[in-house]
C-alpha cells in the first residue's frame, strides 16, 4: 500500500442557512446584543465510545458566557424569541437534538432573564415565546448548553455508534432568533463541531463557508431580483499526501428539490414555497449537480468559490407583507483520491 492509499476519504458536509425572507422592514429598538456569533457545541472523545462537549461562540461571547443568546430591552419593550431545529437538528421538548446517528446528542434550552434573575426550563423548542421589560432595563433571551445552573449537552449514544466519520466537520443543528416589532434583532445558528482527533486516520481536505450569514435576505422587493453572496473555501490540510487532490462538490436543500429546483418554504404556511437560484462561480447550477475540481500538490493549496443566491422579484408577487421563508443549503465536498 502506498502513502496515498493510506488516507481514508470522507465527505465534508457544510450547511448554510439560506436566509429568512421578510417582505417588510422595521426599525430595531433593542439596544445591545450580549455576545455574538453562532453557538458551537464542540464534541470530543474521552475514551472509545464516550464523548464530552464544550460550548463556544465563533466570534466571542458576552460576559454571561458562550451559552447565552440574549439582548437588552429598555422599559416597555417587547421581544419574541424562538429556538428551532434546522439541518440535522429537530426539537424534542426543551431540547434541540440531532437526528439519525446524532439523535443521542441533546442540547438543553432555557429562557433567561438577568433582572430579575430567571432561569426557566419550561421552554418548548420550536415555540415562539414573548419577552417583555416592564421595570427598567432587562437582559432576556435563551441559554443553550453548559451553564452555571448545571445544564449541559447530553450525549447518550448507542453502544455501537462511532462518531469518527464526522471528524473535522461542523453540522448545523438549529438556530436561535430574537425579534422585536416584527423585525429580526439577531439570529444565531447552532452547530455541532467535531474535533479532527476523533479520527484515527487523517482527513485530506477541509472546507468552510466564509460569511455564513451572507445568504440571509432581510429586505426584498416585489418585481426586483435580490442577490446575496457567500464564499466556499476548500483547502488541503498540512498532512495530506503531496499529490494533486481531486474533489467533487454538490449541493442539497433541506426539503429536497421537486422539479430539481432549490426552494425556501414558508414559516407561516409550511406547504407554500418560493424558488431561488444558485450560481456557483457565476454559473447557474441545479440541485444535486456534481462539479469536479482539484487542489494543487503544494502545502496549503486552496480554492475559493463564489456562491450567489438569487430570489426573483416575480416570485414574490401575491405574498403578504411580513411573510417569512427559509431553507438550509448544504454543500457536500468529497475527496476523489
Amino acid at each position: 500500500m502506498n502513502d496515498e492509499a493510506s488516507y481514508r476519504l470522507h465527505n465534508v458536509i457544510l450547511a448554510l442557512l439560506c436566509g429568512v425572507l421578510g417582505l417588510t422592514s422595521y426599525g430595531l429598538r433593542a439596544s445591545a446584543v450580549q455576545g455574538s456569533g453562532d453557538v458551537i457545541i464542540n464534541i470530543e472523545k474521552n475514551v472509545p465510545g464516550r464523548y464530552s462537549s464544550t460550548v463556544t461562540r465563533n466570534s466571542g461571547a458576552g460576559s454571561l458566557g458562550a451559552s447565552y443568546v440574549t439582548t437588552n430591552l429598555s422599559d416597555k419593550e417587547k421581544l419574541v424569541g424562538l429556538v428551532q431545529g434546522a439541518g440535522q437538528g429537530v426539537c424534542s421538548g426543551r431540547y434541540l437534538t440531532g437526528t439519525g446517528e446524532l439523535q443521542g446528542i441533546s442540547i438543553p434550552i432555557a429562557m433567561f432573564s438577568q433582572r430579575p434573575y430567571r432561569y426557566e426550563k419550561n421552554y418548548l423548542c420550536g415555540s415562539p415565546v414573548n419577552f417583555a421589560s416592564s421595570n427598567g432595563d432587562n437582559v432576556v433571551g435563551f441559554v443553550l448548553g453548559a451553564t452555571i445552573d448545571g445544564d449541559s449537552p447530553q450525549i447518550k449514544l448507542a453502544e455501537n455508534i462511532d462518531l469518527s466519520k464526522y471528524a473535522g466537520q461542523r453540522i448545523l443543528l438549529g438556530n436561535v432568533r430574537l425579534s422585536g416589532d416584527n423585525s429580526e434583532i439577531q439570529s444565531n445558528n447552532v452547530y455541532l463541531s467535531f474535533a479532527r482527533t476523533l479520527r484515527s486516520d487523517p482527513a485530506v481536505i477541509e472546507a468552510s463557508f466564509i460569511k455564513q450569514d451572507a445568504a440571509r435576505f432581510s429586505e426584498v422587493a416585489i418585481n426586483e431580483d435580490t442577490t446575496k453572496t457567500a464564499m466556499l473555501n476548500v483547502r488541503r490540510i498540512s498532512d495530506a499526501p503531496a499529490t494533486l487532490l481531486p474533489f467533487t462538490i454538490t449541493f442539497e436543500s433541506k426539503k429536497g428539490a421537486p422539479n430539481s429546483e432549490f426552494r425556501m418554504y414558508s414559516h407561516e404556511e409550511p406547504g407554500k414555497f418560493i424558488p431561488y437560484t444558485v450560481r456557483f462561480n457565476k454559473r447557474a447550477i441545479g440541485y444535486g449537480e456534481l462539479l469536479n475540481y482539484s487542489l494543487g500538490s503544494t502545502n496549503g493549496a486552496s480554492e475559493l468559490f463564489e456562491i450567489n443566491f438569487v430570489i426573483q422579484g416575480k416570485d414574490l408577487v401575491g405574498l403578504k407583507g411580513g411573510t417569512h421563508f427559509s431553507d438550509t443549503f448544504t454543500a457536500v465536498v468529497t475527496p476523489g483520491l
